[in-house]
């Protein structure tokens, strides 16, 4: 036959296709960490650069040291015999908010052609890259903690972990809430070393669950906040976010104590963040461009306030 009419010869009426008033997300890290692990100090709208936290300085002894290392001799009274004076003194911790943005021109076309609100689109995506920005500097630090478990070039173990947590309780802190941050190949590692601690699904429970603590969410880390088990009751984030060490060949990871409550009023908190700015979100009409400036900005700022506080795990990266 001929003369068909088809989509061909409508294609003045007809479409390929039609495009749908979503948008699918790329694929990304998921930001947040520094949120739930640090405590924060608000400088907003207060006229410094930076915060200033003073610490104690222990002037008793030593936690973790030999019985009579932990508490100087000098508290040793006599009867009849005048007590000697002790000095206090303090330190200090200083977090200086550092600026973060970012910025996009979107042209009128834009707005009055696209199947979605691209604005609100942006301004909420556009939260989503500082916030990973933030994490980044966070997690930078994990490597600069003064004590760390682990061997360079060789995958984490379950005695790896152990002893992160020991060591914290060893140097003195006493906390409520704990949590290891993990990188993606050092908590691949570890669900192996615990999958090969055992050769039944019976002796497993007994060799994990009651002896270190181990229990997987029911997600296994795949919501956003990267939860993916527990050990010796511990929440396990697992992230991509985390520096190298040694020249790249490890990974670093961490176990702390987070912002809490109780953790701040005992001194055991980790890390601190500062404010100045608070994420804000602002649009600038470009009229001879026929456009709109649509910028981000923030100030933030994050530093360690507690060293003896935290362990750093220095284990085998992906090759």
């Amino acid at each position: 036959m001929a003369n068909e009419t088809t989509t061909i010869t409508l294609n003045d009426l007809t479409h390929t296709a039609l495009i749908e008033p979503v948008m699918i997300l790329a694929l990304s890290e998921q930001p947040g960490i520094a949120n739930r692990v640090c405590r924060e100090f608000n400088l907003v709208g207060k006229p410094a650069i930076a915060a200033s936290i003073p610490t104690e300085t222990s002037w008793w002894g030593s936690p973790g040291a030999a019985s009579d290392e932990s508490v100087d001799t000098e508290f040793d009274a006599a009867q009849g015999v005048a007590l000697g004076n002790t000095a206090f003194s303090t330190g200090q911790v200083t977090i200086t908010p550092s600026e973060y943005g970012v910025a996009a021109l979107m042209t009128d076309n834009v707005g009055e052609d696209s199947v979605i609100d691209f604005f609100n689109h942006s301004m909420r995506r556009m939260l989503h890259v500082l916030t990973l920005a933030m994490d980044v500097d966070l997690l930078a630090l994990l490597g600069s903690l003064s004590n760390s478990v682990g061997t360079t070039n060789t995958d984490l173990s379950v005695a790896n972990m152990i002893s992160a947590q020991q060591g914290v309780r060893t140097r003195g802190a006493v906390a409520d809430s704990t949590a290891y941050i993990l990188e993606n190949y050092q908590a691949a590692n570890l669900e192996t070393a615990l999958s090969a601690a055992s050769t039944s699904v019976a002796t497993y429970a007994l060799a994990t669950d009651r002896l270190i603590g181990y229990a997987p969410t029911a997600d296994h880390g795949m919501s956003s906040i990267r939860h993916s088990m527990n050990f010796r009751g511990a929440p396990v984030y697992v992230t991509g976010l985390t520096v190298t060490a040694n020249a790249a060949v490890d990974a670093v990871g961490a176990f702390i104590c987070p912002t809490s409550a109780f953790n701040d009023a005992n001194g055991s908190t980790v890390f601190g963040c500062a404010w100045k700015r608070l994420p804000r979100f602002e649009a600038q009409r470009q009229a001879k461009l026929r456009s709109t400036d649509l910028v981000m900005t923030a100030r933030w700022g994050v530093a360690e306030l507690q060293d003896g506080a935290g362990t750093a795990i220095i284990t085998n990266a992906a090759a």
